[in-house]
Order: C-alpha cells, then sequence, then structure tokens
C-alpha cells in the first residue's frame, strides 16, 4: 500500500481502517501506526458509531509541520515508512 499523506489522510476518514486493512491486505495496526508515525489524523473510537447514527462529527485537518502533504507513505507486513 503506497501512498501520499494527503491520500492516506483522505482515506481513513472515509472508511473505517479495519475496512481499509481488508481491502489493502495489510494489518489495522500497521496502518495506525503509520497515521502516528506520518503524522496524518485519524478518526478517534466512536466516530464511525456517530456517523452511523447520524450525529455531528468533526473532521481533522491534515498538518504539514513535520512532513508535506506529498511525501509517500509505504505500509507493508512488515511496517511503514515515509519518504
Amino acid at each position: 500500500m503506497k501512498m501520499t499523506r494527503e491520500q492516506l489522510h483522505d482515506l481513513v476518514w472515509s472508511m473505517p481502517m479495519t475496512k481499509i486493512a481488508r481491502q489493502s491486505g495489510v494489518r489495522d495496526q500497521h496502518i495506525a501506526r503509520a497515521c502516528d508515525g506520518a503524522e496524518v489524523s485519524r478518526p478517534r473510537a466512536g466516530y464511525w458509531q456517530k456517523v452511523e447514527n447520524g450525529k455531528s462529527v468533526t473532521r481533522m485537518a491534515l498538518t504539514n509541520d513535520r512532513y508535506a502533504a506529498s511525501d509517500v507513505v509505504t505500509i507493508n507486513a512488515s511496517g511503514w515508512t515515509i519518504s
């Protein structure tokens, strides 16, 4: 799984990480670690339940303090890297 930080941000805010993991063939923990390490905000516990129940939710913005939005994040079975 290889994408820019911006694409990863959009992906993790579009569907639960367990679903992303199933579709991508990597573990959801690897996706979470990649997000945390690459400073990509991700939904916290309860976010998807609120979405399902029509409650108001806030999507966090992608910050570019340490990394650029165009930096590429690679996630695989052994972990993640950013370049």
